[in-house]
Order: structure tokens, then C-alpha cells, then sequence
């Protein structure tokens, strides 16, 4: 009997509640749509703007004196990052811009060098394939460098900075990640030196 007292108890309280909904819906009143005004600011007129609009005026002087300042030929600014000279001057206007461009280009130029002297070192000795099929790209290459043996995977690293990138029976191809200097490998035809 408790049960059905809760369930009593329930349904009069929905009903009280959706009682008291109705009662206050019944209530409201419908909201006033009044067209909006301009409170605070100026007030705008049609015929204030045509005004202001004949009033504008053209200041022709000061449009032909930017012009002269735009056709003014100005010195180069001087590069306070210029490396001076060996004589102790600073490099002026196209000087400048020639070690400035030295600089790095021969950085670079040492860094790919650096580069494919590394990559120079390695020997293809051979691969193995795995599994069916080619497309499956699951050949293992084997380099030797001095006197280590790599044995690597398209994909993986023969060194921190250097990826092996393709796999050929008659050579492998290894990419430097900082320079992007790709050296294709061929197989060697050299046996391994016994000691």
C-alpha cells in the first residue's frame, strides 16, 4: 500500500504542477512591439548629411607636396649588421648586399659538402625481401659504414640525422634530414674486407 500512496502522492503533485504552469501561462500578457528610437547621440537627418557632403574640400597643395616626397630619391640605409672590412671600414650599399649573401650561401654550401662526404661513406652490401610481393615495401637493406653493419628498413634511421628512403636491388637511397641531399648507394661488388 505504500507503493501506491507514492504513485498518489506523484500523479497529485504532476498535476498541481501542470496546474499551476497553465494558471501562470494563462497569465502572460503579450509583449509591446514599440519601433526603436534613438536615445542618446546625435540625431540623424537625411538632409544633415547632404550638407556635409557639398562642404568637403580638396586640399590639392598638400597632395603635391606627398607627391615630391615619394619622388625623393633617399641614401641606402646603412646595415649595422654588416661585417666590417678588413681595413676596418663598413661595407656601402651593393658591398653590403654581396656578404650578406656570401655568408650564407657558403654555410650551406659546407653544410651539403659536409654532407655528402658522410653519405659517401656507406656501402650497399645487399637486401633480403620479405614476404610475397614487392608492393608490400618490406625489404631490408644491409650498409656498412667503416667497420658497423646497418641493417634498415625504408623509413628508418641509418643515423640520427640520415633516413634511408628507397630500397633497389641495385641500390639504396639515403636522404640527410638537415640538408635534403638525397645519395643514391649502389651495391657493392666489393667483398668485405677479413681480418
Amino acid at each position: 500500500m505504500d507503493a501506491k500512496r507514492k504513485a498518489v502522492l506523484a500523479a497529485v503533485l504532476i498535476l498541481v504542477w501542470v496546474g499551476l504552469a497553465a494558471w501562470q501561462w494563462g497569465g502572460l500578457k503579450e509583449p509591446v512591439r514599440v519601433p526603436l528610437t534613438n536615445v542618446t547621440g546625435p540625431a540623424s537627418s537625411g538632409q544633415l548629411t547632404k550638407t556635409k557632403a557639398s562642404s568637403l574640400r580638396v586640399n590639392l597643395e598638400l597632395l603635391a607636396s606627398a607627391r615630391t616626397q615619394r619622388e625623393a630619391t633617399f641614401t641606402a640605409p646603412r646595415n649595422i649588421f654588416a661585417v666590417p672590412n678588413p681595413d676596418g671600414t663598413l661595407p656601402v650599399g651593393n658591398e653590403a648586399a654581396q656578404v650578406s649573401e656570401l655568408g650564407p650561401v657558403s654555410d650551406q654550401a659546407l653544410l651539403q659538402q659536409a654532407a655528402v662526404v658522410e653519405l659517401a661513406q656507406y656501402r650497399y652490401l645487399g637486401f633480403l625481401r620479405v614476404g610475397e610481393s614487392r608492393k608490400k615495401n618490406k625489404d631490408i637493406a644491409v650498409l656498412s659504414k667503416n667497420e658497423d653493419v646497418v641493417v634498415v628498413k625504408v623509413g628508418d634511421h641509418v643515423e640520427e640525422h640520415l633516413v634511408l628512403t628507397a630500397i633497389t636491388p641495385e641500390s639504396v637511397t639515403i636522404r640527410d634530414i638537415g640538408t635534403r641531399i638525397d645519395q643514391t648507394v649502389p651495391l657493392s661488388e666489393e667483398p668485405p674486407a677479413q681480418q
